[in-house]
């Protein structure tokens, strides 16, 4: 459960985890770890590819990287408009619940990076 701090021995859950994120394309992973990061708040399109600094278009984000994270649901798209959707990480998956605890117990400098990068509409490597 997120907030209860990781346990001692989740070396599978560990495994699973990085077995995962090895399996996605550069983008898919920049974009969950951005999501991660930025949990629970969401975002839209354009501020995804903003904060990843992704150089497409929000249309070949959606068609390609997102439509698989959304299939195998490890994210949630939210379709307010047919133009703006909201963009989050799918919490109760159990590799993401993992992920995120891990972030919640080491990883507050990187969540504040991500969190000021979207207020500010930059790219997270801008910020390093």
């Amino acid at each position: 459960m997120v907030g209860r701090g990781v346990s001692i021995d989740r070396s599978k859950d560990s495994y699973d985890l990085i077995m995962s994120l090895l399996s996605l394309s550069e983008i898919q992973r920049r974009v969950l770890i951005s999501l991660a990061h930025i949990y629970p708040k969401a975002a839209s399109g354009k501020q995804l590819i903003t904060l990843i600094g992704y150089s497409g278009k929000a249309k070949s984000l959606y068609r390609g990287p997102l439509e698989r994270l959304e299939m195998e649901e490890l994210i949630l798209v939210d379709r307010l408009t047919p133009r703006l959707h909201s963009i989050r990480v799918n919490h109760l998956h159990p590799l993401i619940e993992f992920l995120l605890e891990l972030i919640q117990a080491h990883g507050n400098a990187t969540m504040e990076l991500y969190t000021q990068a979207l207020e500010d509409g930059k790219s997270v490597d801008e910020e390093e």
